[in-house]
């Protein structure tokens, strides 16, 4: 999970660096001198006092100067004499000229020296005096009478250094107690959005899922009733459209057993069969309609552990028993997925149909990675044209539009085939083999995110 994928570390993010930009602001406002502060900028003597500086310890005997040196130091800068001007640094400091004309006029006849390190910013720092207080010391040299060398280094303010000194370890906690409480503030705040996610998702599935809790800002109150009222709606209208059908196929059933009554007074054999074909199809026909209708949305049975094994062993004997010829791959014996069986069971039988009715014979096979359990339909026919696969799988969608009875159908098994698989969180994908036939695949997730922990806990094999 990254930061830009969650709304809740995004806000905390966004308050953390204004909380970051205010302590760094409120720093600069403390680094900047007042008026007072503006005669000595650099945290040097001003070019009086250091005239004064040089006047007395030339005057002064060199027994004394040590003691006069330990008198001139101050928390602004400290004094030393040296017989050799000290290092320059690696990287000089711009903007020391206006400086060094001003201690030359105060001290003239004197090659006055004046080194200081570029700041630890760069040119983000600039030139002026604060940043030279607080990020770049300057080291005054003035040459004294007999060889010595007045040394005056500045240094950032002990006031301020101490300060922050005495105060960063409360800062941090403070600041992390803060974080902290925005944290939580912006956790509790989110919370009906991550509700209103879930239940969205659990919606995609399941028509029935309860109404979500009106709670939070007055916005997301308004958006979790707008959403229950859209779920009771769309459920309202699932529920009729299937009423709707399971009353039509019960009125039609009733048609079709007239029909099949009559169907046997008609004398010419050949189209009385025909007429009972015809009447087996429409049944069929009604009974696809309303599985279709009922998948969409309404709450399945809960998924459990089916021995693959096992189950499309049974499936595979069923098929050769009722005349169709189907061959089992090899199988692992340990292979399992999380399914309901009545579904999975449907979707090979759909499969294997499709199989038989074009292609003749049909193979079953079955493999697993640590990811995914992949089951696969194959027959030997002659696939369909690769325009057309992306169409497979629609409702009454048929690339034999004839509809004759040598191919028979009504374009409802693939589909239903489709919907079972997105019930069971499965991925349906068909293609044409590289040496002929058509193959439709299976693939199961191994952790099927359509059961809960509970049906886990109590998992039975299927057989």
């Amino acid at each position: 999970m990254t930061i830009g994928s969650n709304l809740s570390l995004r806000i905390t993010a966004i308050l953390l660096g204004g909380f970051v930009l205010l302590q760094m602001l409120i720093w600069v406002v403390m680094a900047l001198p007042s008026r007072g502060d503006d005669q000595r900028p650099y945290n040097l003597p001003l070019p009086t006092e250091a005239r004064t500086m040089v006047d007395t310890l030339e005057a002064a005997p060199p027994a004394r100067r040590a003691s006069l040196v330990t008198m001139f130091n101050g928390s602004l800068y400290t004094v030393r004499i040296l017989r050799e001007p000290p290092p320059a640094p690696a990287t000089q400091r711009e903007g020391l000229d206006r400086l060094r004309i001003d201690y030359a006029a105060a001290l003239p006849g004197r090659d006055i020296g004046l080194t200081g390190r570029r700041p630890l910013l760069g040119r983000m720092a600039g030139t002026r005096p604060w940043t030279s207080r607080f990020f770049a010391p300057i080291t005054l040299t003035v040459p004294m009478r007999g060889g010595d060398l007045l040394v005056v280094d500045s240094r950032p303010s002990m006031v301020v250094r101490a300060y922050l000194r005495q105060r960063a370890f409360l800062g941090a906690v403070g600041g992390l107690l803060v974080l902290g409480v925005l944290a939580l503030a912006v956790r509790q705040t989110t919370r009906p959005l991550v509700r209103l996610s879930a239940g969205v998702r659990r919606f995609t599935s399941d028509l029935d899922t309860p109404d979500l809790p009106v709670a939070g800002s007055r916005e997301m109150r308004d958006l979790s009733a707008a959403f229950n009222e859209m779920k009771a709606r769309i459920g309202g209208l699932m529920a009729e459209r299937t009423r709707m059908l399971a009353g039509i196929a019960h009125d039609m059933r009733t048609y079709l057993t007239r029909l099949r009554l009559r169907a046997e007074f008609i004398d010419d054999s050949e189209q009385r069969a025909k007429a009972a074909a015809d009447l087996d199809e429409m049944a069929e026909l009604l009974d696809d309609t309303l599985l279709l209708a009922k998948r969409d949305g309404r709450a399945t049975p809960q998924p459990q552990r089916i021995d693959l094994a096992t189950e499309l062993a049974a499936i595979a004997a069923l098929r050769v028993d009722m005349g169709d010829a189907v061959t089992l791959g090899a199988i692992p014996s340990d292979l399992a997925i999380e399914a309901t069986p009545i579904s999975l069971r449907r979707m090979l039988a759909n499969l294997i149909d499709n199989g038989v009715r074009h292609g003749g014979h049909v193979s079953i096979e079955a493999s697993a990675d640590d990811q995914t359990v992949t089951i696969s339909v194959a027959d030997d026919g002659p696939g369909v044209p690769p325009e057309t696969l992306e169409r497979l799988g629609e409702p009454f969608g048929r690339l034999d539009p004839s509809r004759n009875r040598e191919t028979g159908g009504a374009g409802l098994g693939l589909a239903i085939v489709r919907a079972l698989a997105d019930r069971e969180g499965a991925a349906i994908r068909f293609a044409n083999q590289p040496k002929g036939g058509f193959v439709a695949t299976a693939t199961f997730p191994r952790d099927n995110p359509n059961v809960s922990r509970s049906t886990r806990s109590s998992k039975v094999r299927a057989g």
